[in-house]
């Protein structure tokens, strides 16, 4: 299987893109995928699923300080994280100062590894050169989305921002996953079938509200761990694996 680099990413905060990383990544990895998470964010809440984060992080890669696979480090049983760090915003600065070569480094690296499924990036809500940099290291794009009045508004901006400055690089689309969704609400209905109608075909089945998603954060687990430790199963334990055979395609979106 050819590796699939994909980025998650929404130029919106909140809207739950690093619970889709974890969660999602540790899905994969529990059916048997080998993954990669790169923390492209410096408040490094991908890299909690490590019991310590340590050095090289993903700030020394991009400013040439370490090698990458150097930061590569296992938080789980197929399962790897390249952190983040604080001063993730100084590799920014790092890239911009060195120019073209240097928003391509992550990209190289990227390419040299045979040995995962899938690599997903956890992006920032803000738009810099580290992202950029993943972006250009991504294949595909993978984008969580709140159901909002002015959700495919947003989306329309992001990728009109990503047309713009990714002029020699494109992203096929993985999908949208509509984040806390609650079927009792009458107004997530009206958005998602807004959605759906807007990006027909691109819209993948949604993860439903749960307070077992950020319950699990507070431990440093995946929602998957956290089931297990409180003995339930939860809905949106059921909607990442359901996500997770969908990208490896055990199953179809219905």
């Amino acid at each position: 299987m050819t590796t699939r680099k994909i980025s998650i990413l929404n130029f919106k905060g909140g809207v739950g893109k690093t619970s889709l990383a974890i969660n999602l990544s540790h899905a994969l990895a529990r059916q048997g995928a080998r993954i990669l998470l790169v923390d492209c964010d410096m408040q490094g809440n991908s890299s909690s699923l490590l019991e310590n984060v340590g050095e090289p992080t993903l700030t020394h890669v991009l400013r040439g300080q370490a090698d990458f696979s150097k930061a590569i480090k296992q938080a789980r049983p197929n399962l790897f994280v390249v952190p983040a760090d604080t001063n993730l915003n100084k590799a920014a600065n790092y890239i911009i100062s060195e120019g073209r070569p240097a928003y391509y480094l992550l990209r190289k690296a990227i390419e040299k590894l045979t040995e995962y499924d899938f690599v997903f990036f956890d992006h920032s809500p803000n738009y810099n050169a580290v992202t950029e940099s993943a972006l250009l290291a991504s294949g595909e794009m993978l984008i969580p989305c709140e159901l909002s009045p002015f959700a495919v508004e947003g989306l329309l901006k992001m990728f009109e921002k990503l047309e713009d400055t990714l002029v020699e690089h494109s992203l096929d689309m993985t999908g949208i996953v509509p984040f806390k969704l609650n079927r009792s609400i009458s107004m997530h209905m009206a958005y998602l079938a807004d959605l759906r109608q807007s990006f027909p075909d691109r819209v993948l089945p949604a993860v439903r509200t749960d307070t077992a998603v950020s319950k699990a954060q507070s431990f440093h687990m995946s929602v998957l761990e956290y089931d297990e430790q409180e003995k339930q199963h939860s809905k949106s334990t059921e909607d990442f694996q359901k996500l997770a055979l969908i990208l490896t395609g055990k199953a179809v979106i219905a």
